[in-house]
Order: structure tokens, then sequence, then C-alpha cells
């Protein structure tokens, strides 16, 4: 009797399990992968907005997901932020430095000066790089978390959240990059390379840092040194 009362006295409410349950994180991975497409569609392949106007239109629409997606389904930020952070911040820094040692590999190309560069530095390197993590390593993998129940208490559950949380990244990236003309002729194979290497933090920890850091990391290196790249940084841009 005493396991039995045990047993109900840890099992999830009816209303949290309401937001953890497959049906609605998927639902809301729908809702990721569709602002994910449409907002470069519409934005850069369609109007051929300023790029940093364009940023700030998507910025808006990813952040406003993300904070729609935690109230609704209650997510535990300080949870989220603190479960296993070492990992994620060692896998991170080892992930972090072979990213940056891969753009700076690559042929350096002009850039802006002054102030504008360091806006640049900002805005199109730092906030950019956070607002793609979130939008697709941080949100496809909660969701997998989340629709587990947050129970990765043994090796096949630790296989489940890994395997899918790496095919909806894999899916969402495609789908965001096909947004962008350049993609759409070029394929998405770079990307999803880049973006699997940038999601093994949290892959690895379920804590998002690793992979929100490198993807930071990342545009910023790509920002210092090759400003004008058509693959790490669209829509791609000439230095003013």
């Amino acid at each position: 009797m005493q396991a039995t009362d045990l047993h109900f006295r840890h099992r999830p409410s009816t209303q949290h399990a309401s937001h953890t349950q497959w049906a609605v994180q998927l639902r809301w991975f729908a809702a990721a992968t569709l602002v994910g497409f449409s907002v470069p569609f519409v934005g850069s392949s369609l109007l051929a907005l300023d790029h940093d106007l364009y940023l700030g239109l998507y910025f808006a629409a990813v952040l406003g997901l993300c904070a729609a997606y935690a109230v609704a389904t209650r997510l535990d930020l300080h949870a989220t932020f603190t479960r296993h952070w070492r990992t994620s911040v060692a896998v991170g820094v080892v992930f972090g430095f072979a990213l940056v040692r891969n753009v700076l590999s690559e042929n350096a190309t002009p850039r802006p000066d002054g102030a504008y560069y360091v806006f640049e530095l900002i805005w199109r390197g730092g906030i950019y790089g956070a607002v793609d993590a979130l939008l697709l390593t941080v949100l496809p993998c909660l969701v997998v978390y989340r629709a587990l129940g947050g129970q990765l208490s043994n090796w096949r559950r630790r296989f489940a959240y890994f395997g899918v949380s790496l095919a909806l990244v894999m899916t969402i990236t495609a789908v965001y990059h096909l947004g962008f003309s350049q993609y759409r002729e070029d394929g998405v194979g770079a990307p999803e390379t880049g973006n699997t290497l940038i999601s093994m933090p949290m892959l690895l920890s379920t804590n998002p840092i690793g992979s929100i850091a490198d993807h930071v990391v990342m545009h910023t290196s790509a920002v210092a040194h090759s400003y004008e790249t058509d693959v790490r940084l669209p829509p791609p841009t000439k230095a003013r």
C-alpha cells in the first residue's frame, strides 16, 4: 500500500501532463517550422529587405514564438538552464573551438568599419546566433525532452531523446534555410552539418547553454572574418 501511495504521490497532474504530451509539443514544433520558413521566404526571398531590417523582423517573430511556447506550456526556465549545465558548457567548448577554426579556415572578406562594425558584431553576430540557436536547436530539443516527461532514466529513453531531437533539429534547419533563395539553389547540406555540430551540447546534456554559445561564437567569428559569406549568415550582404 505504501508503494502504491508513493506511486500516486509522484504521478504528474493531468494539467501538467497536458502541457508535455507529444501532440501538444509537436504542434509547437510545427508552428516553429512554419515561422522558420515563412519569415525568410517573405522577408528575404520575396521582399528582399535590407539584411538588418530583415533580422529585426526575424528576431521579433522567433522570440515571440519562444515566449508564447514558454508561457503556454509552463516551461520551467530555471530548470532548463541549470540541469547538467557543466556538461553543456564542456561540450560547447570542444565544438565551439572546432567551429571557430572552421570559420577562420575560409577566405577572409571585407567587413564594415567603426561603429557599424561593432553594431554588426552584436546584431548579426551575437543576437542572430542566439536567436538561431533558440529556433533551430533549443525548441526542437525541448519539444522531445518534455514530451518524454523529462525522464531520461535509462539508455533507451536517452537514445530516444537524442535520435528524435536530432531528427527535429535537422528538419527545422532544412526548412528554415530553404526559405532563402540561395539554399534552394545550393542545397542545405552545409547548414545541416554545421547545426548538427552546434546542437551537440544540448543533445548530449539537455541543457541549451553550450549550443546557444556555439551558435553565437560561429556567427560572431563569421562577422569578423567572412562578413560577406553566402553560407553562414543569410541573407548575404556586402560590407558598407
